[in-house]
């Protein structure tokens, strides 16, 4: 999973702003999370089609970064991450970020950032969740 990191002025209508470039260009916002960092806004956005938002976004001058994600599913218990959290570390695989996407009673779904992601999936590959931009 693609996630764009976007970085802009914080100033009012911002968020309205960056939405509705999104809303035009006819991208769908899958995940969306924002604060004010400084003078600054960011947003980290998980967007369909991902090409289609990296480039409306980066024509209206923000700043993009974009970051590749395995999905990782876990089971819903105290501990779990935890446990995710402890394999990795075990094989001396970084975590650079990590935020839920989805929760029902059973399970949850987590981004997972890594400098590693080819060790990460030998790892977690019993936890991997496929996702359509994994084609």
């Amino acid at each position: 999973m693609k996630l764009l990191t976007v970085i802009g002025k914080d100033r009012h209508g911002v968020l309205a702003e960056l939405t509705s470039l999104l809303e035009e260009a006819g991208v769908c916002i899958k995940d969306f999370a924002g604060q004010t960092v400084g003078s600054n806004v960011v947003f980290s956005i998980h967007a369909e089609p991902y090409e289609e938002a990296f480039r409306c976004l980066g024509e209206a001058g923000y700043r993009i970064v974009s970051h590749d994600h395995l999905l990782v599913r876990l089971e819903n218990h105290p501990g779990a991450l935890a446990e995710l959290s402890r394999r990795l570390a075990d094989s001396a695989v970084d975590v650079r970020g990590l935020h839920f996407v989805s929760r029902d009673p059973e399970a949850c779904i987590v981004a997972l950032e890594t400098p590693d992601a080819r060790r990460a999936r030998e790892i977690l590959a019993d936890q991997l969740v496929r996702d359509e931009s994994d084609d």
